[in-house]
Formats: structure tokens, C-alpha cells, sequence
């Protein structure tokens, strides 16, 4: 991180266990704002289970995080930390309904609702799905699902966004369409957080690169 920035996201001390084995034990690790941060590493590394707890879904056994220098709170106390958090799932979940129907969602159980169709539509054009607005969910091949849900998070015009997996399982166009978006988002100030355990496809962005091992920070490099 540049000497003159200040995190986005810090965290110290954090572990986690389960069923008696650590699944993450990381000293400590900052996320710079308006930057790419990949978090790789063999499956089983800890990189779900570290961005669930940056996102706020789990609460870790141990540790501290801070958002903008401010203590982050897990659970109901967490609830307004949690809105300034996009997560896309490795296997995202669609509900039942239109496309646009589902993109709209999370403005509407935000009851951010004025001219969100607009929103949804433009979120969806970015991603070059906008065909398939009216389609059922149903009908979507895995990678229309992924850039659906990825529309979904756009809308909500989140500071940080968490990719897991982004282009897992998605044919050539997807991930293209997927790779574009992230260096508009970048362009446009956004900070993300990406795992995958195959980085050479975001090579083009020059990322920061973490490395997993076993739950714990192995290596932390730029990708130049």
C-alpha cells in the first residue's frame, strides 16, 4: 500500500475454526481503497471464508476488522456496514421471476426504488445482458447467471465489492465481459476484492496479488 493512503478495510488477529480445524489465522492484512486485491490459493485455502468475514456475514473466533478507521460490528449491529458491501457468491442464488425483476431486488429491500429499472437495465447493458431482461431465471445458462447477479451488485453502487470466483465455470465471452467490467469499476474509483484459484486471467489489470496457504497469508505481492 502507498505510504500516503489509508486503508479501506484493515483487519488484525482474525481466526476462524471449524469442526476443530483453523481455517484462517491472518495477522493482519489491509485493503486499499480504489485498488484491485486478488486473493488466490489451491481450494480450501481460507479465500471464501476471508471474504465472507470482510464482507460481514461471519463473524471470526478472533480478531478485529475496521472499516475507514472505524471498528466494524458483526451481526444486527452490523447492518449499515454491511450496505456499503456488495459479495458475489462463487454459486449465486436467482429467484424465481424475470431478470430484471431479479436485478432490481436488492434496490427494492433497500427501498431504493426511484428510476431503479433504469438502473437495473444500464447495470445489465454493462455486462451486455441487456437481451435478456425479460427471460426467466430458470433459463440461464451458468454464465448469464453469474453476469445477472454481478448486474445485481452493480445497481447497488457499492463502495467494495467482493468477487468469488468471478469467472469460474463461465464460457470465453463471460469472462470477457466480466474482465472488462472490473477495470470500469476500478476507472470509476470502486475498490474489489477478487479470489480465484487461477489469477492469470486478471493479469491484465496489474493486481495485488495475496497468496493462501492453509488459512494464512503465504504472500502479498503487485502483479506487474
Amino acid at each position: 500500500m502507498s505510504k500516503n493512503s489509508k486503508p479501506l478495510i484493515r483487519l488484525e488477529g482474525i481466526q476462524q475454526a471449524f469442526q476443530n480445524r483453523v481455517i484462517l489465522d491472518v495477522d493482519q492484512l489491509e485493503i486499499e481503497q480504489g485498488k484491485l486485491t486478488l486473493l488466490s490459493g489451491a481450494n480450501g485455502a481460507g479465500k471464501t471464508s476471508l471474504m465472507r468475514v470482510m464482507a460481514g456475514l461471519t463473524k471470526p473466533d478472533q480478531g478485529r476488522m475496521w472499516y475507514r478507521d472505524e471498528a466494524v460490528s458483526f451481526g444486527k449491529q452490523g447492518l449499515e456496514f454491511r450496505r456499503k458491501v456488495s459479495m458475489l457468491q462463487q454459486e449465486p442464488y436467482l429467484f424465481s421471476g424475470s431478470v430484471l425483476k431479479q436485478v432490481c431486488y436488492g434496490l427494492i429491500a433497500r427501498s431504493l426504488t426511484q428510476g431503479m429499472e433504469h438502473k437495473a437495465l444500464k447495470s445489465l447493458e454493462s455486462l451486455g445482458c441487456m437481451g435478456l431482461a425479460m427471460r426467466h431465471t430458470r433459463q440461464l445458462s451458468g454464465g448469464e447467471k453469474k453476469r445477472v447477479a454481478l448486474a445485481s451488485l452493480l445497481t447497488l453502487d457499492s463502495e467494495l465489492l467482493l468477487l468469488d470466483e468471478p469467472t469460474a465455470q463461465v464460457d470465453q465471452e463471460s469472462s470477457e465481459k466480466i474482465l472488462e467490467l472490473i477495470q470500469i469499476q476500478l476507472d470509476s474509483g470502486k475498490t474489489l476484492v477478487i479470489s480465484t484459484h487461477q489469477p492469470e486471467w486478471a493479469k491484465p489489470l496489474k493486481p495485488r496479488i495475496c497468496l493462501l496457504e492453509y488459512g494464512r497469508i503465504a504472500s502479498d505481492t503487485l502483479w506487474n
